[in-house]
C-alpha cells in the first residue's frame, strides 16, 4: 500500500473529507438520479408519469419557499425571491447572479451547473422538468408573480436566462 493510499484510507476513517469533494459529488448524483428518474418514468407511465414528477417538483420548491425565506431572514417582495433562487442555485452548483433589477422585474442569469453540458443525458426536457422545483419556490414566495425562462443553456444559448416579473396591485 503506498503512503498516498494510506493517507486518503485514513482521511475516509477520520471524515475529514473535504466539503467540496461532497459537495460536488452529491450534487452531481442528485442530477444523474433525476434525469434516470425523468426517464424511467417517461418509460414506464408516458407523459402522465413525467407530470407527476412535474408536480412533486414543483410542491418540493412550494414546500421549501418560506423556510428558506425565513433562514435567510429575507422579505416576501422581488428581491427577497431572487436571493432565495440564487442561494438554491449555489446549492445545486449553477453559477447565477441577477443582471438587472427594476422596481415590477428582476432578471437573472446562469451561465454554469454541474448538470448540464455534464451529464450525458442531460437535455432541455430534463431543464424543464426540474425547473418546476423553482416554480414552486417562486410561486410560494410571490404567489402573483409570472416567471419565464426566456433563453436556456440546454437550447444552445450562452446562459439561462430568468425572468421573474412582480407588479403590487394594492
Amino acid at each position: 500500500m503506498s503512503f498516498k493510499s494510506f493517507l486518503l484510507k485514513r482521511l475516509i476513517i477520520w471524515d475529514f473529507i473535504p466539503y467540496s469533494l461532497r459537495w460536488k459529488k452529491s450534487v452531481s448524483g442528485i442530477g444523474m438520479i433525476y434525469v434516470d428518474t425523468l426517464e424511467m418514468m417517461q418509460k414506464n407511465y408516458g407523459k402522465g408519469g413525467v407530470s407527476n414528477l412535474n408536480e412533486i417538483m414543483y410542491n418540493i420548491g412550494l414546500g421549501q419557499s418560506t423556510e428558506i425565506l425565513k433562514m435567510l431572514d429575507l422579505k416576501r417582495d422581488l428581491e427577497g425571491c431572487a436571493y432565495v433562487l440564487l442561494a438554491m442555485h449555489r446549492i445545486f452548483g449553477i453559477k447565477s447572479k441577477i443582471v438587472q433589477k427594476d422596481n415590477d422585474k428582476i432578471i437573472i442569469h446562469a451561465r454554469k451547473c454541474l448538470w448540464g453540458g455534464h451529464l450525458k443525458k442531460w437535455n432541455a426536457r430534463t431543464c424543464l422538468s426540474i425547473d418546476n422545483y423553482e416554480a414552486g419556490l417562486i410561486e410560494g414566495i410571490l404567489p402573483f408573480s409570472e416567471h419565464t425562462y426566456t433563453r436556456r443553456r440546454s437550447c444552445g444559448d450562452n446562459v439561462c436566462e430568468l425572468v421573474i416579473r412582480f407588479s403590487d396591485s394594492d
